[in-house]
C-alpha cells in the first residue's frame, strides 16, 4: 500500500497530502502526456492526481486515448474513486491522442504494452519517450538518486513487461476501478519526487 490515502468509494472522507517535493521556483515546464483507451478512466487518473500533486512544479499533465471516448467525462466509479481523494475531474473530457501531443510531451507514460505498440507505429520518431507508467516507477529504484527522469526513461533499454500493464476498468464494475485508481496512484507516488530531479533537485 502505499502513502496516498486509498479511500474506499464511498462514505470515507480522505483528504490526501502531496509528496513532499522541494520544487524549484525556477524549474522549466516539461510535459507528460498519460496514455490508454478512451481517456476516461486511467490516463484521466493519471493526468488529475498527477495535477494536484506536482501543483506549481513546473511540470504540466496531459491526457488523451488510442481510441478515445472524445468529449466523454470521468468514467463511473473512476469518478467515485477520484472523488473519495477530494480530487477536481469535472473539467476532464476525453480527448484523442494526436501528433502534436507526442512531440510536445518530454515522457509518453502509457497503461499498457499495446498502447505502447500503437503510438510507435503511428511515431516510430518518439519510441524513446514512450513507458509505461508502472515501468517507469519499477526503474526509479536503479535509476540513482540523481537521474534526470527524462533522460533515463529515454536512454533506458529496459523492455516493459506484463506485470507493467494496469488493466482496463471500463465498464468492469467498482473493484476494478479501485484497483485501477490505486495502481496509477501508487506508480505516482514514486514517480512524481522524482520529477524534481530534472531541476537538479536532491530527491531521494
Amino acid at each position: 500500500m502505499g502513502r496516498f490515502n486509498i479511500a474506499s468509494i464511498r462514505g470515507v472522507k480522505a483528504p490526501s497530502k502531496s509528496p513532499s517535493v522541494p520544487w524549484s521556483s525556477s524549474q522549466p515546464s516539461h510535459k507528460i502526456l498519460y496514455v490508454c483507451t478512451g481517456n476516461i478512466a486511467r490516463s484521466a487518473s493519471a493526468e488529475v492526481i498527477s495535477t494536484h500533486k506536482a501543483h506549481g512544479s513546473g511540470w504540466t499533465f496531459e491526457s488523451a486515448g488510442i481510441g478515445a471516448v472524445v468529449g466523454g467525462p470521468v468514467a463511473p466509479f473512476i469518478d467515485e474513486e477520484l472523488s473519495a481523494r477530494r480530487l477536481n475531474f469535472a473539467p476532464h473530457r476525453g480527448r484523442q491522442i494526436t501528433s502534436s501531443m507526442v512531440k510536445e510531451a518530454d515522457l509518453i507514460l502509457v497503461m499498457e504494452l499495446h498502447h505502447l505498440d500503437w503510438i510507435v507505429r503511428e511515431w516510430p520518431q518518439y519510441r524513446s519517450k514512450v513507458h509505461l507508467l508502472k515501468q517507469m516507477a519499477r526503474l526509479r529504484a536503479q535509476a540513482g538518486r540523481r537521474s534526470d527522469p527524462i533522460s533515463y526513461m529515454n536512454l533506458t533499454e529496459d523492455r516493459p513487461t506484463k506485470a507493467d500493464n494496469i488493466a482496463d476498468p471500463f465498464r468492469k464494475g467498482k473493484k476494478a476501478a479501485k484497483i485501477a485508481v490505486q495502481e496509477v496512484e501508487e506508480a505516482l507516488e514514486i514517480i512524481i519526487p522524482w520529477l524534481g530531479n530534472v531541476a537538479g533537485v536532491n530527491n531521494s
